[in-house]
């Protein structure tokens, strides 16, 4: 089951679509572990994905929303949880460095907080109501649902 739901601005033509509960677990994904064991995401999942890794490990991915804790705005970016074979889970956030819409540094670690669905629900209905972010003007209703 998946939705979309988002919106978009006829008069200045901006808008944001978000992608909720569609395909949502991805295993062991290639491009992520060829990335892990180069190191592009960190010494430690450099170790536990490298080659003589000492442990045996499972990789869900999963996509994610983050809002920006300076502008309030959402923008998009996966989690990848790392699980070894001792059971311990290890989570690691894949997101732009810089909000999309602000440009601030973010640190999605620290200070990037993960937008549940109910939350972009939140989020795009303010913005129906409100009108474009931008110029003000009505905005076209994006929410489509399927199987």
């Amino acid at each position: 089951m998946g939705r979309k739901l988002g919106w978009h601005c006829d008069d200045c033509e901006i808008g944001e679509v978000f992608h909720l509960g569609y395909a949502a677990n991805a295993l062991n994904p290639p491009a992520f572990i060829e990335e892990a064991v180069r190191g592009d995401h960190g010494t430690l999942l450099k170790v536990l994905m490298g080659e003589n890794s000492p442990v045996k490990v499972d990789v869900r991915m999963r996509g994610a929303h983050f809002m920006c804790p300076y502008c309030q705005r959402i923008y998009s970016g996966r989690v990848a949880y790392v699980q070894d074979d001792s059971g311990a889970i290890f989570r690691h956030t894949i997101a732009p460095e810089r909000c999309p819409h602000c440009n601030t540094v973010v640190d999605n670690e620290a200070s990037g907080v993960r937008v549940r669905s109910k939350g972009i629900q939140r989020y795009v209905d303010k913005i129906w109501t409100d009108g474009c972010p931008r110029c003000g003007g009505e905005v076209e209703r994006i929410d489509m649902d399927w199987s």
